[in-house]
């Protein structure tokens, strides 16, 4: 099958007969959300610099990458034939919160050191690899996907077999979620009477839980969309990547900024050192670091 003839990227909307997102990007909330993921992303930067908890990271990342695929969308107001922004958005919409997912991952497992290994159901160290581990095959899935897709649109090709792959990442990523979530409720629920004597680790936990729920909803919304495929109801309705995607992600990354788990785990040592003076309180996300560069050295 030749490539097919594509009109120009830039061309007005409305003056050629060809489904891109199937409808005109709105420029207004591109541009409102990439100001939010802007800000969420600085705000996690500084944070990082500060605290210099390099863990945190995965908060920059997570949210700059939503930055640029919204920066992305809002271009694409005017470029709304571009097969390299609907690209573009596409990916860093779908992989950008995994990379959130796997701060929350490691904000569970400092919390789990600090109120004691026996409120986790698992090892700290076991389920902190799991999660990771299924974190970077889904990631390669999904990235993989993305390219075969893409790439299979521009040489007019059937995309089906990119997408199936972007299907598998984004559900198993859901899976993963839903799994974690069982194992936040758990240590919730085991460490509830330390939590609630202890403000920055109620705030922690508030926000982890938060953060959880929306990453759900938007991996549930994600899977059924590619599901559909490229021509399906929810991806040719903006409503949905507004409402289902973008605003839950705000709500869990401006939650982890505002709630930032570094600066509580700080606050949460110095309220330990005021309590109890004589006693050398060794900050837990440093205990935890050299855990995990103990574990890689094994």
């Amino acid at each position: 099958m030749s490539p097919p003839i594509l009109p120009p990227a830039c061309l007005p909307y409305g003056e050629a007969d060809y489904i891109q997102y199937g409808y005109q990007p709105n420029l207004a909330v591109g541009i409102v959300f990439s100001i939010l993921f802007g800000l969420i992303a600085l705000t996690q930067t500084l944070h990082t610099i500060r605290r210099r908890a390099l863990w945190m990271l995965f908060f920059v990342i997570g949210s700059g990458v939503e930055c640029l695929g919204w920066i992305g969308r809002t271009v694409a107001h005017h470029c709304a034939y571009s097969s390299v922004l609907f690209t573009m958005q596409t990916a860093t919409l779908i992989m950008g919160p995994a990379w959130t997912q796997a701060g929350v991952y490691v904000t569970l497992w400092v919390m789990i050191r600090v109120l004691g290994d026996e409120v986790s159901p698992l090892p700290p160290k076991i389920y902190l690899w799991i999660c990771f581990c299924v974190d970077c095959v889904c990631l390669s899935l999904q990235a993989t996907g993305g390219g075969l897709a893409g790439s299979a649109s521009d040489d007019g090709s059937s995309t089906q077999p990119g997408t199936d792959l972007m299907v598998v990442g984004i559900i198993a990523q859901l899976i993963c979620a839903v799994l974690f979530s069982i194992v936040l409720a758990i240590v919730v629920s085991r460490g509830a009477s330390q939590i609630m004597q202890n403000r920055p680790i109620q705030l922690v936990a508030l926000a982890t839980i938060i953060s959880t729920t929306m990453m759900i909803t938007r991996g549930v919304y994600r899977s059924i969309e590619l599901v559909q495929g490229w021509e399906g109801f929810l991806i040719t309705h903006e409503g949905y990547v507004i409402g289902l995607d973008a605003v839950p992600m705000v709500i869990a990354m401006g939650g982890l900024a505002l709630f930032n788990p570094s600066a509580l785990f700080s606050k949460q040592r110095t309220l330990m050192a005021r309590n109890n003076p004589n006693q050398d309180i060794v900050p837990d996300e440093e205990k935890a670091m050299e855990e995990a560069a103990d574990l890689e050295k094994k």
